[in-house]
């Protein structure tokens, strides 16, 4: 009999180390799903923070009030509402308006201030763009036209890396519009100068004889094909990645910090964020000019063709 409830002493015992056993293996599972969950949803939410300050949206960050709803409405039937870009859009040629009308109230033989630093843009856009891609004759008369692209991309791009504020030339939508000013530009102009047809001709290879006309055709084709939506694609696409790689690029590093839940990690990534930044005004500037000078460039090509 002793000897039956020492066995079943045993047995208790060892059915009590299994439940253990086993409750401690639960009980980590459930940690390890616990941690990967929340892994999964901070993941989430920097994806989400990110997203949303690069992206466009019906709400507008204001200091102390946080987010506001701004004016939703349609007009036949077409979704009219103001988004956050065209705030920061309308926010830009405020600046610009009062920014050129303050400094240039006054003419003045020698500026000073905020209008030399103005007219120091004004001249390099005029002499080492204007001129030199489309002649003085006129560069006097579309200069007007590439220092309104010009001033308007550089202040969006450089509003953007305000607090609060948003980059408008982060917007797809925006950059398209721009390009097809230009493309409109390019074609006005070149219709302009030389006539419709000229103008159209002017994409066909000179000196091939009559039965390489179907080779003539092709390149016709392919050139326009350039004109129409190359060229303007490039301008838009080569505007908007550039402006929102950086801003990407300036979250992820500061994302870091909260994804290790480190502050050792602040050591390393609020360093290389501020070089970003740094790195975005020259990028900005440089944006601005790139695409002015392409502007330029194309127009110039339409109004003195090489053949």
């Amino acid at each position: 009999m002793i000897q039956e409830l020492h066995q079943a002493a045993d047995a208790n015992a060892s059915a009590i180390h299994a439940a253990a056993e086993a409750a401690g293996a639960s009980h980590g599972l459930e940690t390890a799903t616990g941690g990967a969950a929340g892994g999964h949803a901070l993941g989430e939410q920097i994806s989400h923070n990110i997203l949303h300050h690069i992206s466009n949206g019906n709400t507008l960050q204001v200091p102390f009030l946080g987010e506001v709803e701004l004016p939703r409405f349609a007009i036949l039937g077409v979704d009219m509402s103001i988004t956050r870009h065209v705030v920061m859009m309308w926010i830009v040629g405020l600046i610009l308006l009062l920014l050129f009308g303050i400094s240039f109230r006054k003419r003045r033989l020698v500026p000073t201030g905020m209008a030399n630093l103005l007219e120091i843009g004004v001249q390099f856009i005029y002499e080492e763009v204007a001129v030199k891609t489309l002649g003085v004759k006129d560069a006097k008369r579309l200069t007007p036209y590439l220092l309104t692209l010009f001033f308007f991309i550089l202040a969006c791009n450089l509003l953007g890396l305000v607090p609060y504020a948003s980059t408008a030339t982060g917007n797809i939508n925006v950059t398209g519009a721009l390009a097809v000013c230009t493309l409109v530009m390019i074609q006005l102009e070149g219709i302009r100068r030389h006539g419709l047809i000229r103008h159209f001709k002017h994409m066909l290879p000179g000196g091939l004889p009559i039965y390489m006309f179907p080779v003539a055709v092709l390149i016709f084709l392919i050139e326009l094909f350039g004109f129409v939506l190359i060229k303007p694609f490039a301008l838009m696409v080569r505007l908007f990645a550039n402006m929102t790689a950086g801003h990407v690029a300036i979250l992820a590093l500061i994302s870091i910090i909260f994804a290790l839940q480190l502050v050792v990690a602040s050591i390393f990534s609020i360093p290389f964020a501020l070089f970003v930044y740094c790195l975005e005004l020259l990028v900005a500037l440089i944006q601005a000019y790139i695409f002015t000078m392409l502007t330029s460039l194309f127009i110039g090509l339409q109004l003195h063709p090489s053949h």
